[in-house]
């Protein structure tokens, strides 16, 4: 099966007050931090104003979500994957994420058997969609999905076959599933960093 990386850098980061993909944090931009731990080719989804900057740093495969549903959060990114690329397992992560450890994608890759559509990992009690595996058979329900305009992960999720696993169970540090949206969590980034375990 063909595998497809898929970083997710559409966010509008109104809380944050500047676009998070290119944040800089100990001398990469968060984005970059993420292109770490997908660790192969992959491509960005992204908003409009934002594709020249990602291709003037040299990346290739830049997209705008796909009509007719732009600007419709993270379903209609990883629709757009599905859609402008032929590939059958997708990775999934957003670009604010910056502590995510490669190993750890790849243990999440390694949970998607036969039969199963996603693998998402559980961290202090939250599901973590936005670091997931998906398979592209589930793109009819996210089409239809998005044409109701019905755009919570949660309702995909309870439509497909999910394997959920405990970030522990993987080996996984919590910090890795720290998502940064305000300044405040930014200025925590250095502190749950202190016993971090880098790649």
């Amino acid at each position: 099966m063909k595998h497809t990386n898929v970083l997710l850098a559409g966010g509008a980061s109104r809380r944050f007050g500047e676009p998070k993909a290119f944040v800089n944090w100990r001398g990469k931009m968060f984005y970059e931090w993420a292109k770490k731990a997908l660790g192969e080719h992959m491509v960005i989804i992204s908003r409009p104003e934002f594709i020249d900057r990602f291709q003037e740093n040299g990346e290739i495969e830049v997209y705008q979500d796909a009509e007719p549903f732009q600007g419709m959060g993270p379903l209609a990114g990883i629709y757009t994957a599905f859609k402008k690329t032929d590939g059958d397992l997708y990775t999934v992560l957003s670009c604010d994420t910056p502590l995510i450890q490669r190993r750890t994608m790849l243990e999440l890759k390694r949970l998607m058997t036969e039969g199963i559509d996603a693998v998402v990992p559980i961290s202090d009690g939250r599901e973590q969609p936005l670091i997931a595996i998906y398979h592209k058979r589930i793109m009819p329900i996210l089409y239809d999905q998005l044409s109701e305009k019905r755009l919570r992960i949660s309702d995909l999720l309870g439509r497909i076959s999910v394997c959920y696993v405990q970030a522990e169970e993987i080996g996984a540090n919590p910090a890795e599933f720290i998502n940064v949206n305000t300044r405040d969590d930014f200025r925590r980034l250095e502190e749950k960093t202190d016993s971090f375990r880098w790649d």
